[in-house]
Formats: structure tokens, C-alpha cells, sequence
């Protein structure tokens, strides 16, 4: 099992506490990270990390370049009576950016995790990331692969390893404590928020992790210390639970030991794309716009003509990926790239087993192709909109 040998951060303990079974964990505060400078065009700006998540020293992108923050203003908007009603006026799609915003809203805050997730779990992760929140619709996007993004990427795992903390030292795992801790993790409810594989499948907190991946993404010392106090790593939504180092110690065997019994995140998925039946029996341009291009194509492949300039980051380039020069929004550029499209959705097809699973099941290993498939960070397009989009290909794209 991992153990944490790492530089301490400010304010964690430089010793090891002596440690008696029964008593609390007298927990440094790890939170206490290194001031960090400002950023403006370091990695995590290059690679549109703050599109998304708070990070210290980071400034966040602007709103019109912002998912999380835009969505979040869609939200803001829509419940308040007097700003739903002047941006019905100014903009004549809002009714459908209210049913169509629906992720991005819970992000994580990359001060706190990196203080306790494992730089080297980062690493792979960012190379190729997997769903850890099955209920999530969204996760974590696929960054590009050339020699610059590989470069931007080792220095968020440097940023990650400088902000780790020293825990301190832990017995080993044991195989005696994953009963026991099986059942605190049932009676100390830790249920009521996340799952774990097939043992424990929720219904949970679609923003909380899947445990099972708990042993990947932290050192067996760091699971314990934030077990025991979570509030010590800094803000978060984990409560403090009260837990003795013992109960803790054996919470954490059963996270690291126990046999998640999951199936294959391929477990009963066929290739649906092939055999639905089109949503719309005769699509014409309004259907196919309204139900996949307006709805999801166009967050990243703006038209540069009708938003100031900005062709988002499938169009202009973005999370590492080169500028594609393809636009969504209008039934022109659409109509003229029907191979480039429906290949882009055939492929997300087939990362789903790894990008998006179902509670219970686990991340298929597979292998990426060199392009990434569309929507970037998002469920595949539902099969029967997908063949409605072939259909209307087929009957010659009718406007």
C-alpha cells in the first residue's frame, strides 16, 4: 500500500504524532497551503482549468468564457422574476438555456484537493480521466495530447505536489478491519452521501465521489487524516464525523481492502447508435437544432459572428486541443460537415464505458483514439438524436 513521503506543507505536523488506538487524531491543519502567485497565464489558464474549478492564485475566466459560471448566472437569473423577464426580452432562446443548463454547477476546489489527492493519481487522471461521480452527468474533460499540453500538464502535477501535505504515519491496512469497517460505513452514514462500487449504491450526493476509487486518488495516511477531520484540509462539503483513530483506521481498510463488486462499466451497453430509430420521423433543420446542435454542439462551436468574436473551445481551440474552425450554430456549417460530425458522436459513443457510468460499475480501461469524441465532458448524444441527425443527413438536411 501507498504511504505519504512528501515535502509538509506550512502549518502541518513536521513529526509523527504517537498514535494510540481508541484516541482522536489530533489533525494539523493540511489546508495551510503556500501562498500562491498570481497566474495569469500559467497552465491552468492555458488549459481553461479555471473554466471550470476555483483554484488559489487563479483568476476565474470571465463569464462568457466560463462554464461553470455561466451556468451558474443562467441559474441566478432564472430565479429571480425582474432578471428572467429583461433577459427573456434580450435574448429570444433563454426559456431553452433554463432546460438545457444543467451541469457544472458542483466543481471541485483545487486548493483543497490538492492537498490530499495523490500527484501521481493526478497525473494519470489528467492524461486519461475517468467518471469517479456516477451520478454526475458531466466529468472531467479529455485534454489534448501534444507536446505543449503534455508540458502545461506536469506542471499542475508540480502545482499539486507542492501543496501536498505530510500526513502522519499509519499502520498498515489490515484485512481484519474491512468487516468492521463495512459496518461503519453503513452506521456512520456515510451512505447518505456517497457509494462504494456495488457494496453500497446510494441513492447518495451525485457531487460525492465513489469511494471505491478512494485508494487510487489518496494515500492510505492521507484517507485517514481526512476521514477524521476534513474541515482540516480546508473548506469542503465533508462534515466531521467525530471518529476515533480507530474507527477511522478501520473505515479506511474497508475503503483501500474490501471487494468494491462492481460490474464492467460495458456491462450490458450494445451499440444503441446503430439500431435507434430516429426521434423525429421526417427531422427538418428547427429539430435537429433544437434537440442536439442549440443544445449542446453550440456551448463549444460557437458562430464568432453572432457572440462578439468567441467560437468557444470546440471552434477556437481550448483544453489543449488545436482551433477546429468548426462552427454549430448555423444550418450552413452544419449541413456541410456531416462526416466530421456524426464520426465526433460515434466516438463519444464508445468512451462512454469509461467516461460515464452507472452506480455499481466500474471504468472500462480503453483505448483513446487520437481525437477526442464530442460532446467533450458530457453523456454521449442520446441514440434515437443521433439518428435522427443521420436521417436528416440522408434526406438531404432539410430547412
Amino acid at each position: 500500500m501507498k504511504s505519504s513521503l512528501r515535502a509538509p506543507v506550512a502549518g502541518a505536523l513536521a513529526a509523527v504524532l504517537a498514535l494510540s488506538v481508541g484516541e482522536v487524531l489530533a489533525v494539523p491543519p493540511f489546508g495551510v497551503a503556500p501562498p500562491a502567485a498570481e497566474c495569469d497565464d500559467c497552465a491552468f489558464v492555458t488549459l481553461q482549468c479555471n473554466a471550470c474549478h476555483v483554484i488559489p492564485g487563479v483568476p476565474a475566466a470571465a463569464r462568457t468564457d466560463s462554464c461553470a459560471s455561466c451556468h451558474a448566472w443562467v441559474q441566478g437569473v432564472s430565479a429571480n422574476p425582474t432578471a428572467r423577464e429583461k433577459a427573456m426580452q434580450i435574448f429570444p432562446k433563454w426559456a431553452r438555456y433554463e432546460q438545457n443548463v444543467k451541469s457544472y454547477f458542483v466543481v471541485p476546489e483545487l486548493g483543497v484537493a490538492a492537498v490530499r489527492l495523490d500527484p501521481a493519481w493526478v497525473r494519470a487522471y489528467l492524461s486519461d480521466p475517468y467518471d469517479v461521480r456516477p451520478g454526475m452527468p458531466e466529468t472531467m474533460v479529455r485534454l489534448g495530447t501534444s507536446p505543449g499540453t503534455l508540458e502545461a500538464t506536469e506542471w499542475i502535477v508540480a502545482w499539486f505536489t507542492q501543496r501536498s501535505a505530510a500526513f502522519p504515519l499509519t499502520p498498515r491496512p489490515s484485512i481484519e478491519n474491512v468487516d468492521a469497517g463495512s459496518a461503519l460505513f453503513a452506521s456512520r452514514a456515510c451512505t447518505a452521501c456517497h457509494t462504494f462500487g456495488g457494496l453500497f449504491l446510494g441513492p447518495g450526493l451525485p457531487e460525492a465521489p465513489d469511494l471505491q476509487h478512494a485508494r487510487d486518488r489518496m494515500t492510505d495516511d492521507a484517507l485517514v487524516a481526512w476521514i477524521q477531520s476534513p474541515s482540516s484540509f480546508g473548506s469542503t462539503r465533508m462534515p466531521d464525523l467525530g471518529l476515533t483513530l480507530d474507527e477511522a483506521l478501520k473505515l479506511r481498510d474497508f475503503l483501500v481492502l474490501a471487494d468494491p463488486g462492481t460490474a464492467s462499466g460495458s456491462a450490458g451497453a450494445t451499440n444503441l447508435v446503430s439500431t435507434a430509430r430516429s426521434a423525429v420521423p421526417a427531422p427538418r433543420w428547427d429539430d435537429v437544432e433544437s434537440r442536439v446542435f442549440g443544445k449542446i454542439c453550440v456551448h463549444c462551436h460557437m458562430d464568432p459572428a453572432q457572440n462578439e468574436g468567441r467560437g468557444g473551445p470546440g471552434n477556437a481551440g481550448g483544453f489543449g486541443w488545436p482551433a477546429t474552425g468548426l462552427e454549430l450554430q448555423t444550418y450552413g456549417s452544419v449541413k456541410a460537415n456531416e462526416d466530421v460530425i456524426l464520426t465526433a458522436m460515434r466516438r463519444r459513443n464508445g468512451e462512454a464505458v469509461r467516461d460515464f457510468v452507472k452506480a455499481g460499475q466500474k471504468p472500462e480501461v480503453i483505448h483513446r483514439p487520437a481525437l477526442p469524441g464530442m460532446p467533450l465532458g458530457l453523456p454521449p448524444i442520446p441514440p434515437d438524436d443521433v439518428a435522427m441527425v443521420e436521417l436528416w443527413y440522408q434526406n438531404g438536411a432539410p430547412e
